[in-house]
């Protein structure tokens, strides 16, 4: 090995001293990985895979600086036609992949992104369920904003469970500097009846009104297939899915339907539902939607033309397509409501 290690002895540091020293050599003291790997006196291969598990573990953070975000003239183009308030267009790869996971990953990372730009220390941060708000809440790294109050925007307990376990506020040096509120019940119950009683409760009465009253929220785009999220939690059946379809629903945010001109569609369900309203949720300040894929592209352009969202993350081929459509049909967005 190169003198240039001969004074470092690595065998009495630990495993995190080990990644922090690494993290810091190539971000901090721009080192190349082969300068760390002589100094280390470990293979390149080796630091590759410390400088992994720094980013996979959260000690390192990659942003992109969002001033630039703004450079890709698609996000641009997207933002003047539907009056957004931001876009962030995630760059395709040459073909969309198959797994639909895969984009809901790369859009999770976008969130994320978007999220820590907005975010300021006690906000209040309402979350919709589904894969890609999943993603979206585990690669924001809330210890670095401060004090963040995470509300669930509908019921489901478990969904909402997994996706705090499996986030980053743990990174957060106080054990209340963040919060999670869920609400104790499923998303959709048996009957309306028993819907009205539950929300008519202190306890979840409460929690969606904090839900309604947030600084800001991320939801996700579901669509009526076999596949989609209120399928798959059992709410409805895939032949239920189906029918929904038959009756112009192009999607739905927060388990509520809409058709393709961004109206909300009326569906029994919506009765059965714990969880607040599209109407409600276009008073939150900033709404965040993060969908992507082209199946979801007619579901994407109905929540614009309803005026659901205030900001859009999604792939590139679905901005190609959305600046396609005919906006001649947007919804007026209804006054924001000011707080006290």
């Amino acid at each position: 090995m190169s003198s240039f290690g001969d004074d470092l002895d690595i065998e009495r540091w630990s495993a995190e001293e080990l990644l922090v020293r690494v993290a810091w050599f190539y971000y901090k003291d721009d080192l190349t990985q082969n300068d760390i790997a002589r100094l280390l006196g470990l293979s390149r291969a080796s630091i590759g895979r410390l400088l992994d598990r720094a980013r996979k573990v959260g000690l390192v953070s990659v942003n992109l600086n969002s001033e630039y975000l703004n450079a890709f003239d698609l996000s641009s183009q997207l933002r003047k036609k539907f009056g957004l308030i931001d876009v962030l267009v995630v760059p395709d790869y040459e073909k969309e992949p198959l797994d639909h996971r895969v984009i809901n990953a790369r859009i999770g990372l976008g969130g994320a992104q978007f999220i820590s730009n907005f975010l300021q220390s006690g906000s209040s941060l309402g979350v919709g369920f589904g894969d890609t708000v999943s993603r979206v809440i585990t690669a924001t790294s809330f210890g670095a904003v401060g004090s963040v109050h995470l509300i669930a925007l509908t019921g489901g307990v478990n969904g909402y469970l997994r996706t705090v376990m499996s986030s980053r506020v743990d990174l957060a040096t106080d054990s209340e500097v963040t919060t999670v509120t869920v609400i104790p019940g499923p998303i959709v119950v048996s009957t309306p009846a028993m819907a009205e009683d539950l929300k008519r409760e202190p306890i979840i009465s409460d929690i969606l009104q904090r839900a309604r009253e947030v600084d800001l929220a991320v939801v996700g785009v579901g669509t009526p297939s076999s596949d989609a999220t209120l399928v798959q939690m059992g709410y409805m059946t895939p032949a239920g899915a189906r029918e929904i379809k038959k009756m112009g629903v192009v999607g739905d945010i927060l388990g509520q339907y809409y058709d393709a001109q961004g109206q909300i569609v009326d569906h029994p369900i919506h009765k059965r539902r714990i969880a607040i309203d599209l109407n409600d949720l276009r008073a939150i300040p900033k709404v965040i939607g993060v969908a992507g894929g082209l199946h979801k592209t007619e579901a994407i352009l109905g929540a614009l033309r309803g005026r659901f969202l205030d900001v859009l993350v999604t792939n590139e081929q679905v901005a190609t397509r959305l600046l396609q459509a005919d906006t001649s049909s947007l919804t007026r967005r209804k006054p924001r409501i000011a707080k006290p």
